[in-house]
């Protein structure tokens, strides 16, 4: 397990009130779970092993097996998922025993974990040798339009700003995240989601219908002032639409993956041992330095 002394950044209590109204919220506002949960999948379907035991977190509006057809059908299936069990597991802590899975597939919670290294550390742990973690989570400048307009907005107005739009992980630190919490293996990679709306209101409630909305500790917990509101929608519009009037909305969507260790991996060599240089990879001559 890894010691993590992470502050908390998020209200867990809140989060979980927003993802137990978002379960029973209209089909349509779960499109971003939806197309990240197809993506993860052909991720999955990449993969040439075989898991006999798997346990699904996250958001997932389809079953995972229909998803990855033939893939999991002999798979024994612990599905804590937010939208398809009445056993959700706590955003905090996962009650899944040590070394129990082979693969353990989590879309779309992952940012909302106040001790990431934490949470990684168990998914770790609760993977056998060799067993395989699967995530996704936004990240990157998901939402960056959303986020200048209320502060161009609220600081023009009142002189200060509350966050509206909670932080997100970044790519650079998501591999490292990985390999902090024992994976082997780690890999971390971005897909860009560009959603056109209509108005920027409509993206509001999509992402209170999807349960995406704001936890962050010290937010404004009264309903934000209408000058706030529609000053903000207004420089939206203005800075980020198009002559129809349509804005966009940006989703910056990270995968992760990596292994749980176990002595068939490979491992990179130690300093020395590598049988061919640079050079000759290059096809270059090399040139000893002089002492």
């Amino acid at each position: 397990m890894v010691d993590s002394f992470a502050p908390n950044v998020f209200d867990s209590r809140t989060k979980r009130m927003q993802i137990q109204r978002a379960v029973h919220s209209d089909a349509d506002h779960h499109f971003l779970h939806a197309e990240t949960a197809v993506r993860l999948s052909d991720r999955l379907l990449d993969l040439e092993q075989d898991f006999s035991t798997v346990a699904i977190l996250g958001w997932w509006p389809q079953e995972l097996q229909t998803l990855v057809p033939g893939k999991l059908d002999a798979a024994q299936v612990v599905d804590l998922s937010f939208n398809r069990s009445k056993a959700q597991a706590d955003l905090e802590f996962l009650p899944l025993r040590s070394k129990s899975f082979d693969l353990i597939i989590s879309n779309m919670a992952l940012h909302w974990v106040n001790d990431l290294p934490g949470m990684l550390s168990q998914i770790r742990a609760a993977l056998r040798p060799n067993g395989v973690f699967l995530g996704s989570a936004l990240g990157g400048e998901t939402l960056h339009e959303l986020r200048a307009s209320f502060v161009a907005a609220e600081t023009d107005l009142s002189g200060g700003y509350h966050p509206r739009v909670s932080p997100v992980m970044d790519l650079r630190d998501a591999a490292g995240l990985l390999q902090r919490a024992g994976f082997n293996l780690p890999v971390a990679d971005i897909d860009r989601i560009n959603v056109a709306y209509d108005n920027p209101l409509k993206l509001l409630h999509d992402l209170r219908g999807m349960g995406q909305t704001n936890a962050v500790i010290g937010r404004k917990t009264t309903l934000t002032a209408r000058g706030v509101l529609f000053g903000a929608l207004q420089r939206y519009i203005d800075a980020f639409g198009d002559e129809t009037g349509t804005v966009p909305a940006t989703f910056d969507c990270l995968y992760l993956s990596g292994w749980s260790p176990h002595e068939s991996q490979q491992k990179p060599l130690r300093p020395g041992q590598a049988k061919n240089s640079l050079a000759q990879a290059l096809d270059a001559t090399e040139h000893p330095l002089k002492s």
